[in-house]
């Protein structure tokens, strides 16, 4: 019988060898999806930067799941696939870098922009950012009809 998930007030109470030990054992039952909606995260994001302020994000995260803030030596290519770039790898763990470079919808374009915005709440250091949006005009007839 699987292991009934502890609402998020009682499991910030327990250590952090507690925490990973729940997490591993309900990630074998739960989806991430499931883990969210029983702690009323609208976004993934919200889980993984939890995980990263408990800091148990390393002992829990297995290597294929990982989200984003990456080190400054992973970048998501194109083809979804994580890589690390050597020129970086001295950057300190506590930079991130976001690269998106890709034609999507505006909704899909919404959601990530509102996962980089709860991120950036908790971010005391400064930003710099690039941020340039075209809308497709070869895709305005497409949605109509």
């Amino acid at each position: 019988m699987s292991e009934k998930m502890l609402p998020l007030e009682e499991f910030l109470k327990l250590d952090s060898d507690e925490q990973v030990e729940k997490l591993k054992r309900w990630k074998m039952t739960y989806t991430l999806k499931d883990i969210r909606e029983a702690w009323n995260f609208k976004h993934s994001a919200q889980y993984y930067m939890l995980l990263k302020k408990l800091r148990i994000y390393e002992r829990v995260v297995n290597k294929s799941d990982k989200f984003y803030p990456q080190s400054e030596s992973q970048r998501l290519g194109a083809d979804g696939v994580w890589r690390t770039y050597t020129e970086a790898a001295s950057t300190p763990n506590d930079h991130f870098n976001f690269s998106l470079n890709a034609t999507i919808s505006g909704a899909e374009l919404a959601e990530k922009l509102e996962r980089i915005a709860y991120f950036l709440k908790g971010e005391a250091k400064n930003v710099d950012i690039k941020l340039s949006i075209v809308a497709n005009e070869s895709d305005n007839n497409t949605n109509k009809g």
